[in-house]
């Protein structure tokens, strides 16, 4: 009893937060923790920066997550390893914000920026804006709308994250049953984890429910309480971040239901969830750390005019209850 007391605390404090999405696509799946991997077409860069001189980074993400400031501050190590600067700011799910900061990193002159974008249309003209003013862009985990406007892209593979759990869940139903979905439209890394999933997910399983929980907490705990309700055969869930599969689970802790949650980031929270030995069994865990080292190692490749790689995706791994007391001080 003390054990659930204390995850749902946790829970608690996640529901008053926001966390991270990732972003967009291949490579194969893994259940095993990986080394960064992938990649293609390395190409010549802009002109480096003088000799000497001082960089200044923009980083700006769509809202605040232990998951994007994890990545942020592995690029900010490395930038004041190199006697360099990082501005990280939150644009709060605020797309004209997030244009606003651009500007303003336009106008501080900054030499390169780091964006997560909130909305990946609505973002371009901070794009065309970075373009005309030779800033150069590194695009990480959910990808804009048209990538020509961006120097490289770097994300988790989400795609293999959405089969990691799909496969994950069938080894656990080999005779399928009812499945909901709790999904993130909005969101091109949550797009690609559908597709993984609904590439992999097997005819046995039926989905009786798909809904848009923006990949939050409070919205994931309203969808899956309605979902709950009007499902009593339901036997999984799959979500597309672990905040709105933390709001599902908790709506499964309300109700006092077996329906088990699948999700995607290794949140610690969610880590912790499933070490506990509940009905969270299972998360396909991204790297933040990886992600934010390789966008500063491409960060300093394009500012010094050597060969980047335009794209590259991290690889995801599954983490259960076998695994999970192996990855529990904070994220990988």
């Amino acid at each position: 009893m003390k054990k659930l007391i204390t995850l749902m605390l946790a829970i608690t404090m996640v529901l008053l937060t926001l966390a991270g999405c990732g972003s967009s696509t291949s490579a194969p799946a893994s259940s095993a923790a990986p080394a960064a991997s992938g990649a293609s077409n390395a190409e010549a860069a802009p002109e480096a920066p003088a000799e000497g001189k001082s960089l200044t980074f923009g980083y700006t993400y769509w809202a605040a997550s232990d998951f994007f400031l994890t990545i942020g501050e592995a690029i900010k190590a490395q930038a004041e390893a190199n006697g360099d600067t990082c501005i990280i700011i939150d644009a709060q799910q605020d797309n004209q914000k997030q244009i606003d900061i651009i500007d303003d990193f336009i106008a501080k002159g900054v030499d390169l920026v780091f964006l997560n974008p909130v909305d990946r249309d609505a973002i371009k003209p901070a794009l065309v804006a970075l373009k005309e003013a030779g800033i150069p862009v590194v695009n990480f985990d959910t990808s804009v709308a048209d990538l020509s406007l961006v120097e490289s892209y770097i994300a988790s593979d989400n795609v293999s994250a959405g089969v990691i759990m799909a496969e994950a869940m069938i080894e656990r139903f080999p005779d399928g049953g009812e499945i909901a979905i709790l999904d993130y439209p909005q969101n091109s890394a949550c797009l690609d984890r559908v597709q993984g999933f609904m590439d992999t997910i097997t005819s046995n399983f039926k989905i009786v429910a798909q809904q848009d929980a923006q990949g939050k907490p409070d919205p994931g705990l309203e969808k899956a309480t309605d979902i709950l309700t009007a499902n009593p055969n339901l036997i999984a869930m799959f979500c597309v971040n672990d905040q709105s599969g933390l709001g599902a689970y908790g709506a499964v802790v309300q109700q006092n239901s077996k329906v088990e949650i699948y999700g995607v980031d290794g949140s610690p929270e969610a880590k912790e969830a499933i070490n506990s030995g509940g009905q969270y069994v299972a998360t396909a865990a991204q790297s933040p750390k990886q992600i934010g080292a390789k966008c500063a190692e491409v960060g300093y490749q394009i500012l010094k005019g050597e060969a980047f790689e335009k794209e590259f995706y991290v690889p995801t791994f599954k983490i259960d209850k076998d695994n999970a007391g192996q990855y529990l001080d904070g994220w990988q």
